[in-house]
């Protein structure tokens, strides 16, 4: 009987065609891979120069004061403290003259010193959420490359990733004092590389009733024969990326730019976008997106001033006064 069962299917299949298997579904991407896929352009470093377009912005920032705002030259270890003053030499105090008592014999009743008012701690206006501010830290521990080359001692590099988080935090401490509304894209930089889809993956997804805005925190690379030598001198300062048919991440990216250079005092290298090898998160992102490249690491110079407490702090509050500018004013 089995043998005529198979004849009788052997039969039909002829008559109709044997029926194809569907072809397995591809494996899903892991979200814990370190590298890029093809085609997927992290920051400003992977863009070929050619076929960059700049847009200066010139005309909305005043002259720099110098190389370094306030001539923050001097290495973060040997600055003198919040609160402290440099000492110098003292002026000498004129001795007052003596007060001739009162005549006739009467005496005087001391006044009774008034009680000094306490100043009133000023407090800061509440802000009225206008945006969510999808802050991404670029980059992850696990991620090659992305480091300075060694300094003379043979030990001491800088590490992108741990800069990136470094002023994304210090951005968020203090959008928390100002009530404004953030989503921290990748708080946990020890497990990611580039984690591209995936950064752009949570912020598209991420749940408000608020317009999300995406700003992306990286360090610049000039191009050198590998990353192991310096760039030269002459390339270093600041730039800011935006996707380049976005006019609300045009208007972004001019806002920011203004007050990082105003702020740290840092070349002004303009506004920055690409139509043939745009940034992936920039292009992906389902909101207005831009992407602030703040000096760079393979500079040996520049990158000593990246490296300061107090040049970082410049930095993140930079993206704080842009970030206020915006929440008070929108984008149109």
């Amino acid at each position: 009987m089995k043998n005529f069962f198979k004849a009788i299917s052997d039969f039909f299949s002829s008559l109709f065609g044997k029926k194809t298997e569907p072809a397995p579904a591809p494996a899903p991407r892991p979200t814990t891979k370190n590298d890029r896929q093809p085609g997927e352009v992290e920051d400003s470093s992977d863009v070929p120069k050619d076929t960059v377009n700049t847009v200066t912005v010139i005309s909305v920032i005043p002259d720099a004061p110098g190389p370094f705002a306030d001539n923050d030259k001097d290495d973060a270890i040997d600055s003198v403290e919040p609160g402290t003053t440099t000492p110098g030499p003292s002026t000498p105090t004129t001795p007052t003259t003596p007060t001739t008592p009162p005549t006739g014999g009467g005496t005087t009743t001391p006044t009774t010193p008034s009680t000094p008012t306490t100043p009133s701690t000023p407090t800061t206006p509440a802000n009225t959420p206008r945006f969510v501010w999808c802050l991404d830290n670029g980059h992850g521990k696990l991620q090659a490359g992305k480091r300075s080359p060694l300094f003379d001692d043979g030990t001491t590099r800088f590490f992108e990733y741990e800069f990136n988080r470094d002023v994304v935090e210090r951005i968020i401490k203090q959008l928390k004092k100002h009530g404004v509304k953030y989503f921290d894209v990748v708080p946990d930089f020890n497990e990611v590389g580039s984690f591209l889809p995936e950064r752009v993956d949570r912020a598209n997804k991420h749940r408000t009733d608020l317009t999300k805005i995406y700003v992306s925190v990286h360090s610049n690379a000039g191009p050198a024969a590998n990353e192991n030598q310096w760039t030269t001198d002459n390339i270093k300062g600041i730039e800011t990326w935006y996707a380049q048919n976005s006019t609300r991440g045009k208007k972004l990216a001019a806002v920011f730019q203004k007050h990082l250079i105003l702020k740290t005092g840092f070349r002004n290298r303009n506004l920055k976008s690409t139509a043939e090898k745009p940034l992936y998160v920039l292009e992906k992102t389902t909101m207005p997106a831009i992407l602030t490249e703040n000096g760079f690491f393979n500079n040996k110079l520049e990158v000593k001033e990246l490296m300061k407490d107090s040049v970082r702090q410049k930095i993140a509050d930079a993206h704080v006064e842009a970030i206020l500018e915006i929440e008070k004013n929108g984008i149109v």
